[in-house]
């Protein structure tokens, strides 16, 4: 039996419905303009407070302004008062350099450096052609000054940056260089250094252990992916029995780098996603079924972050190798570069990475299957790059688990025939890979730095 609702049943029911709705309507805009006007206001005193920040120094300081580093530091503030460990704003100056090194090439001096334990910068690698090694600067010279300020006093990062600059600008450098002989005395030589376009590095390749393929990658540039390629395609003609791939210091770097390289290691899927603050999980990048089929290790320590934690999670959650060393940074974040209309930029985290199961890893890293650790000393020669692979424990560790997964190493770790001479040489331009590699610095890992 059905019942009619009469007329004025009707426009009363939509009279009442229409009430809500506005009512809702309403409601909903007032929240948003509460919070609108909550935010202006929290702007609004941030900017009233700075404002007589500027008045009363202007009014009462004795020293001089400069402007533009005045302004810069704000804005370098601001960045550094969201508490986002990956953000960070760059002066156009700055923004500039960060562009070139994209690219594997920047302008300075050209060498590596670490910081000792005096607090000066040690140099453990003169890139070859670059400023450094043409002014005459050598491996184990100590930087105690530049331009005549101690580096102490200026600490060591700020050292480190002024090393870079302009093409044609120079820079005096005061260094300590070790007695070349036992009980010889050590030398205060000052070097000027007309800075100038160097190329950075970022894949060394070897054969370790008779017949293990070893690649080490400190970053992810624009270009390392090729030549990760040649090199991995060279050692497998040269026939491993198994691969180790060093991203141990690696500071992370382009994604897109990162999965031309993890490609050819994986089977069909997905390599990259992200989740935004909406909670939109989007694909980035996807592998072909192209994987090669040899046992890998993955090297990986405290001061391997982003995009190189991603390449291990992936190679675990694929369960195409085993992943050595220490629990990795637990930097997730995905970063985007917005360019601002003088020049600068600010970096900021607009998403995380995910793994394949879909768990984010930023604030965790990623945990090792195989768990070793570096003792002092080695570690020390590690940030140096004097740490022969054969002495690496880390790097033994890596090729037992090779073992592990069925490779038939000609030279197990800790046997009296292990080859000495399998610490990586140099390689040339051709790519080919007969115990060569193309090095570079370490240049996330504290308190080393890149080439500069």
């Amino acid at each position: 039996m059905s019942r009619k609702i009469s007329l004025g049943a009707g426009i009363a029911l939509a009279a009442v419905a229409s009430a809500v709705t506005v009512s809702l309507t309403y409601v909903y805009a007032m929240n948003s303009f509460n919070e609108k006007m909550a935010d202006v206001n929290e702007r609004q005193a941030m900017y009233t407070k700075l404002s007589e920040i500027d008045q009363k120094v202007r009014q009462d300081y004795v020293g001089s302004i400069d402007e533009k580093t005045l302004e810069d530091a704000i804005c370098t503030g601001y960045v550094a008062g969201l508490g986002d460990a990956g953000a960070k704003y760059y002066s156009a100056e700055l923004f500039q350099q960060y562009q070139a090194g994209l690219t594997g090439k920047n302008v300075g001096v050209g060498v590596t450096t670490v910081q000792d334990e005096d607090g000066n910068m040690e140099i453990v690698d003169v890139l070859p052609g670059s400023a450094g090694e043409k002014a005459g600067l050598k491996k184990g010279d100590v930087v105690v000054a530049l331009d005549g300020k101690e580096v102490v006093r200026l600490t060591y990062g700020e050292a480190v940056n002024k090393l870079d600059g302009q093409v044609g600008t120079t820079v005096e450098l005061t260094v300590l260089r070790p007695a070349q002989e036992e009980g010889g005395t050590a030398e205060t030589l000052s070097f000027t250094v007309t800075r100038a376009e160097y190329v950075q590095r970022s894949i060394t390749s070897a054969t370790i252990n008779g017949n293990v393929g070893y690649l080490a990658v400190s970053q992810f540039r624009e270009g390392a992916d090729n030549q990760f390629n040649n090199e991995l395609s060279a050692l497998l003609k040269s026939g491993i029995a198994g691969l180790v791939i060093d991203l141990r210091n690696n500071s992370g770097g382009d994604m897109e780098v990162m999965t031309g390289m993890l490609d050819v290691l994986l089977p069909a899927g997905t390599m990259v996603s992200s989740r935004d603050s909406a909670g939109t999980v989007e694909v980035e990048y996807t592998s072909s079924a192209n994987e090669i089929g040899i046992p890998i290790s993955v090297l990986v320590n405290g001061s391997t972050y982003g995009a190189a934690e991603l390449f291990a999670a992936d190679i675990q959650d694929y369960k195409k190798g085993l992943v050595v060393g220490e629990q990795t940074a637990g930097r997730g974040e995905k970063q985007d570069i917005i360019q601002l209309s003088d020049g600068s930029a600010v970096m900021l985290s607009v998403a995380e990475y995910l793994r394949v199961g879909g768990d984010a890893f930023s604030g965790t890293g990623i945990t090792p299957d195989v768990e070793k650790s570096l003792d002092e000393e080695q570690a020390a020669l590690l940030a140096r790059r004097q740490l022969a692979p054969e002495n690496d424990a880390q790097v033994q560790a890596a090729v037992t688990a090779l073992v592990q997964q069925g490779a038939a190493v000609s030279q197990l770790p800790g046997s009296s025939s292990q080859d000495a001479s399998s610490e990586p040489a140099e390689s040339g331009e051709s790519g080919e890979s007969d115990a060569s590699s193309t090095a570079e610095g370490d240049s996330s890992s504290e308190p080393s730095s890149e080439a500069e």
